[in-house]
C-alpha cells in the first residue's frame, strides 16, 4: 500500500478539529504521527506518514486543503519550495547522486526523489533557501508558532 510523508500546518482555527480522525474514518488512511507541535488557539505543525490507496491519499489531501491546512509533501528528508527557486543550479553541483539536475530544454532544476540519498549537501548550496531539511523546517515552524 502506498505511503507518503507529509507536513501539515494548521491555522489556529483548525487545531481543535478532529482532522486526523476524519482522515482515518472518511478517507481510509493510516496516519502515523512522527512529530506534532499543536496547542489550542495557536498555529500547529504535524509531521506524518500517510498510508493508503492513491485515490484515498488524493481525497485526504484535498480534504485537508479544503479546511485551510497547508500540506507540504517532502521528498526523502528534503522540502523543496518551488516559489523560492530561481533555477540557478547552485544545488546541482553539490548533488553527488544526481537527484538534482538541470533540464537541458527548459533550463529548470529538476528533482528525482528516487536518486536522493538525503545527504543534505544541496541545502547550504541554495542561496535562496528553496531547500530545507524536514527537521529544519519543523524546528523553524515551531519557533514561528510561538511568536
Amino acid at each position: 500500500m502506498p505511503q507518503r510523508s507529509a507536513i501539515f500546518h494548521f491555522k489556529p482555527d483548525t487545531v481543535d478539529k478532529p482532522i486526523v480522525t476524519q482522515l482515518v474514518r472518511n478517507h481510509n488512511l493510516t496516519v502515523n504521527i512522527l512529530q506534532a507541535k499543536i496547542s489550542p488557539e495557536e498555529e500547529g505543525t504535524m509531521f506524518v506518514v500517510l498510508q493508503g490507496e492513491g485515490a484515498d491519499l488524493k481525497s485526504g489531501l484535498e480534504y485537508l486543503e479544503g479546511l485551510g491546512v497547508t500540506v507540504i509533501l517532502p521528498n526523502k528528508n528534503v522540502v523543496l519550495f518551488e516559489e523560492r527557486c530561481t533555477h540557478c543550479g547552485a544545488c546541482v553541483g553539490q548533488c553527488l547522486p544526481k537527484a538534482l539536475s538541470v533540464d537541458p530544454d527548459t533550463r529548470r532544476v529538476q528533482f528525482d526523489s528516487a536518486l536522493c540519498i538525503a545527504c543534505e549537501l544541496c541545502i547550504p548550496a541554495c542561496p535562496f533557501g528553496a531547500i530545507e531539511s524536514v527537521t529544519e523546517h519543523l524546528a523553524r515552524s515551531g519557533q514561528e508558532s510561538r511568536k
